[in-house]
């Protein structure tokens, strides 16, 4: 069974909460970052936005357009730490569920983190352990430390919520996940693609971080995710467009390059239901 997409949600957070001093918070983190030299700033966390990953995936929840049912497993993916790493986000987020998922976060992966998330969703349910899916991503950019990353590029508060299920086959569908070592470029990992591909027409929805002459691997139109997001740019547009491409598109490639690792990632999604699909069947 394919896992496909259902409902969708974004949320990017401009503003911001005043900032609100928590010593227990403040001497984890002087405790965290002491060994490595790194001295806690206040100050930055002050002009931050201070917005945590509960209060970003909560406004998803509000935010989808359709009622769904207890997902099967419910997973949050992020890449960069939470404002208050000491809280289990996903128990919160399963509880207003309804409290019957298995729930988990995936972290760790940077960047990979949302493409891991899919991976281990699509395991359960060839394996007949899952039907249904809430994705969550979350990205927060209130560090009690300076990350070039996040303030160099900069980065804007981003989530989004993906909910999947195997009950239907009109929409997107997950096909495929791929990872790539950081000695493959991602123009490499997208060729291998090409032979996997479903008919008719297909679109490449690149994140802002691969370089434009590793795009061209597949030979597709392009659609390039704008910068703001580390690992919820290409989750974020595709939120946005997906009902739009699915008049016109029977797959879509989306790929992304870690820019601390090097690492790339493809995930493709087809939809058999696209209008020249249809014709083609009738």
């Amino acid at each position: 069974m394919s896992l496909t997409l259902r409902g969708a949600a974004a949320l990017v957070r401009p503003d911001g909460n005043a900032y609100e001093r928590d010593e227990a918070l403040l001497a984890y983190q002087r405790d965290l970052l002491a060994p490595y030299g790194i001295e806690v700033d206040e100050d930055l966390m002050k002009q931050s936005r201070n917005i945590g990953f509960r209060e970003l995936a909560e406004e998803l929840m509000d935010r989808c357009p359709s009622p769904f049912g207890t997902p099967d497993l419910l997973i949050l993916a992020y890449g960069l730490p939470d404002r208050y790493p000491l809280k289990t986000v996903t128990t919160r987020l399963n509880a207003l569920f309804g409290g019957g998922s298995r729930s988990f976060a995936v972290s760790e992966n940077g960047l990979r983190a949302p493409f891991t998330a899919l991976r281990i969703a699509d395991a359960y349910a060839r394996s007949g352990k899952a039907a249904s899916l809430a994705l969550f991503v979350c990205e927060q950019t209130t560090l009690p430390y300076r990350d070039p990353l996040v303030h160099d590029t900069p980065l804007l508060d981003s989530a989004v919520l993906l909910y999947f299920d195997t009950g239907t086959d009109t929409g997107y569908r997950l096909i495929a996940s791929r990872a790539a070592g950081s000695d493959v470029p991602l123009g490499e990992l997208l060729a291998g693609q090409r032979p996997a591909l479903p008919p008719g027409p297909a679109l490449l929805v690149a994140g802002p971080w691969p370089t434009d002459d590793q795009l061209g691997g597949l030979d597709l139109p392009v659609h390039r995710c704008q910068p703001g997001g580390y690992c919820t740019s290409v989750w974020l547009d595709l939120v946005r467009h997906h009902e739009e491409w699915a008049t016109q598109y029977a797959s879509l490639v989306l790929c992304d390059t870690d820019p601390r690792t090097g690492r790339s990632q493809v995930a493709v999604l087809s939809n058999a239901d696209v209008p020249e699909i249809r014709k083609a069947r009738l």
